[in-house]
């Protein structure tokens, strides 16, 4: 299940007061006529298809968690992560109950990284694609946030009057 927060502030400060572990989920895309995410599967085992994520350390912010999680689990050194949303993910797994809070943060990446690799961080291997983020098909509801990336890709609106003209504020 996935509640949503109004704010990262008021979900750090729910994590804190509850004891729950922050996770940081990375949507890194690449393109922007038809953009893709970056997924990975679990080699050998079928764990689904996921994200790059993990926990924020102590002393360490949400976004500074979402750009060392990407490092280390793609070797992509990517800066500048956008904050897209936050929310309670509580969900019946195999073996455990878990609860916990999680930030959604958009990377960007070049276009000239390679389709497929892979990867090994954490005692595990990781193989990297990239898979249309319209439907990436993601498993454990990461793509809970997903339509904060589809919004937060979206090109601002434009100041063109219904007739095609652009609108042009002049200072004085």
């Amino acid at each position: 299940m996935v509640t949503f927060y109004p704010t990262q502030p008021v979900a750090r400060a729910a994590a804190a007061a509850r004891g729950l572990r922050e996770k940081v989920v990375c949507f890194v895309v690449r393109g922007e006529v038809n953009p893709e995410l970056l997924v990975f599967d679990h080699v050998p085992d079928d764990s689904g298809v996921q994200l790059p994520a993990g926990g924020v350390e102590p002393g360490e912010t949400p976004a500074q968690a979402a750009v060392r999680e990407l490092r280390e689990e793609s070797g992509l050194n990517l800066e500048d992560p956008e904050f897209l949303t936050s929310y309670l993910w509580e969900a019946h797994l195999p073996q455990r109950f878990t609860r916990q809070v999680c930030h959604a943060f958009l990377l960007r990446a070049p276009h000239d990284l390679p389709h497929t690799w892979e990867r090994d961080a954490d005692g595990e291997r990781f193989a990297f694609r990239w898979a249309a983020l319209h439907a990436p098909v993601l498993d454990w509801e990461m793509d809970a946030a997903l339509p904060w990336a589809h919004a937060a890709l979206r090109p601002a609106p434009s100041c063109a009057s219904p007739d095609g003209a652009e609108s042009v504020i002049l200072p004085n």
